[in-house]
């Protein structure tokens, strides 16, 4: 069996993994950004030829969350020794497929007049990513088991930043009873969601239950804005394979939480030394198409057995015409 995708999250604040290649801007905030932090240029020399951050990896791509304070704005990215190529837009970035094994990529971003910040970069793990200690990131559409009245779009629209919510995808939660159980091979784990400006007063709390231990804890709050990446839970844990199940216990009207994405250190080495997240629910599409070619094997087979079948019906009408005639011959000669 094949392992599901792995990704690596990677936060702008972790220096044995990001290089600053110019002076920078650091900021800690209270949350809507992964780890609460977040990191600008200062200087003009971040659009040089060097860059303004780059990060070297094994796996086979890479994405760059990364905002700027005004839309479709130039920002040139390269991978490995090629050029840098300009990209237009928010600031996010998605490399191609690459070939498994090491590749640099180097952010250039030069208009301070743009405020850009940076929160972090994910890695698609292959065969040559070293897995162990790394954190991995596990959207919530990736995982597999959910229970309940979840949603998947927000009570009332609402604006957030572009990198706001991780692949732009959110479980809501308002009823009591919902629940989505986990599976992770690792030694932490940690649970992040969206806080909607909840006005009405009143309790909220899950129910985060690790290998049969309970922990009850309140959601965190918004006073005037929508925050994402806010962290609901978390836990160390010795290394090994371990289950994860929330359960909303406690809702006050109106109010409505989202859960973004599940990550956790992994514990394992390299994808080959075992699976380390659930794989992905397969989508109605994939389902389909497996019963497609479901269907098509059956019916070759079914087509091959009857051309089997009117061959050996065949053969027999043939030899009962041959037997009848060898008897016929033989009476004619016997008169």
């Amino acid at each position: 069996m094949a392992n599901p995708t792995v990704t690596l999250i990677v936060d702008d604040r972790d220096a044995t993994k990001i290089r600053y290649h110019c002076p920078v801007v650091t900021e800690t905030v209270k949350s809507s950004y992964f780890r609460n932090t977040w990191t600008s240029i200062d200087s003009l020399s971040c659009g040089q030829e060097s860059g303004w951050f780059s990060h070297t990896f094994n796996g086979t791509q890479t994405r760059i969350w990364a905002s700027m304070s005004q839309p479709n704005q130039n920002y040139s990215v390269k991978i490995d020794g090629g050029p840098f190529l300009v990209q237009s837009g928010d600031g996010y970035f998605e490399s191609p497929i690459l070939e498994d094994g090491q590749h640099t990529v180097t952010y250039s971003m030069g208009d301070m007049d743009l405020d850009p910040s940076f929160d972090y970069l994910t890695v698609t793990a292959g065969p040559s990513t070293q897995l162990l200690g790394q954190t991995v990131i596990v959207d919530d559409t990736e995982i597999a088991d959910y229970s309940g009245q979840w949603g998947s779009e927000p009570p009332t629209p609402f604006i957030l930043r572009p990198s706001g919510l991780y692949q732009n995808t959110t479980h809501w939660t308002r009823t009591v009873g919902d629940t989505f159980t986990f599976q992770f091979n690792g030694n932490s784990v940690a649970v992040y969601g969206v806080v909607p400006n909840n006005t009405n007063t009143g309790n909220s709390t899950a129910t985060y239950t690790v290998d049969g231990v309970s922990t009850v804890l309140p959601f965190p709050s918004a006073e005037s804005f929508v925050q994402p990446m806010s962290q609901f839970f978390h836990i160390d844990l010795a290394a090994g394979t371990h289950t994860l199940v929330f359960n909303l216990t406690e809702i006050a009207p109106s109010h409505v939480f989202g859960i973004d994405f599940v990550s956790y250190n992994s514990s394992v080495n390299t994808l080959a030394s075992g699976s380390t997240v659930q794989a992905p629910v397969a989508s109605s599409r994939t389902k389909n198409h497996a019963r497609i070619i479901a269907g098509a094997v059956v019916g070759a087979l079914a087509g091959v057995a009857l051309i089997i079948l009117l061959l050996f019906l065949y053969r027999r009408s043939r030899s009962r015409k041959r037997t009848g005639r060898r008897v016929f011959n033989k009476s004619l000669a016997v008169q």
